[in-house]
């Protein structure tokens, strides 16, 4: 869907590159050509997510409701829809909602963005009161929207540039537990600022591994040799980051992760 939209603003803003659904490229561009990048975030908001409907998550191979029947109690997302939310409501939870306030120096709009966090006796996430972290933003706020180049770098810079920013139990979360990314791509900007920028401050001699579902990469139309010398390729560098890739859809590992958990 987002890469339809890519294509869509593309064509009317007159994107000249081939990249047209390259989402954060074509945002960029759309925001210089507009001279408001909060504009092409609202447009992009309400074109994103107005009337979209929830998916079953009765379904065996829904991903947001096989990370909900884990009882997590530390979800983070770089979605900016409710899914993963709506999923943990559907199952019986009492899920908070945060988004991380990159997006502004307002000592104000800090403090409410955090609230959730100052509460008097602590926020301790637990299985039935779990967090949903926005790291990029939700659609509910425009503003916070990572969405074009420029955003990724001025979220990689705030965040490298204030440590506090990010809850302690977020932090503790991202650095000192095992992960698993669902859903991205190793070579999109989302996973790239992720990895490169929070990650790279992980214990070096963490001995927990972690797990990313992947597609199997395209080579453009060539050779299934060539696809298959790529993915030996990623699979040799990031064993080095002690990450381990299922080449599957979020669909397939939701399935076969289900069958497996259940047959316990």
């Amino acid at each position: 869907m987002a890469g339809d939209l890519a294509a869509l603003l593309a064509g009317e803003y007159g994107f000249p590159y081939d990249e047209d659904r390259d989402l954060a490229r074509v945002t960029q561009f759309a925001a210089v050509r507009a001279g408001d990048r909060l504009y092409v975030k609202k447009r992009f908001a309400d074109d994103m997510f107005a009337g979209v409907p929830l998916p079953d998550f009765r379904a065996g191979d829904e991903p947001h409701a096989l990370l909900a029947d884990l009882r997590l109690p530390v979800y983070v997302t770089t979605n900016y829809d409710d899914l993963m939310f709506e999923a943990l409501v559907d199952r019986g939870r009492s899920p908070q909602r945060a988004i991380c306030p990159w997006y502004t120096n307002d000592p104000a709009e800090v403090a409410e963005a955090t609230r959730l966090f100052q509460e008097p006796a602590g926020y301790n996430p637990d299985s039935s009161r779990p967090i949903v972290y926005h790291l990029h933003g939700h659609h509910g706020t425009p503003e916070s929207l990572v969405l074009t180049e420029d955003d990724y770098i001025d979220f990689l810079v705030r965040i490298s540039g204030d440590p506090q920013l990010l809850p302690p139990v977020i932090q503790k979360s991202l650095r000192c537990r095992m992960l698993l990314f669902v859903g991205f791509s190793l070579e999109d900007w989302t996973f790239r600022v992720i990895f490169r920028g929070l990650l790279s401050t992980r214990p070096r001699h963490a001995s927990y591994r972690h797990v990313s579902v992947q597609l199997p990469p395209s080579a453009g139309g060539a050779a299934g040799d060539r696809s298959l010398r790529i993915q030996e390729y990623l699979d040799k560098y990031f064993e080095m980051q002690s990450i381990s890739i299922c080449w599957q859809t979020a669909r397939e590992f939701s399935a076969e992760l289900r069958q497996r958990w259940e047959a316990r």
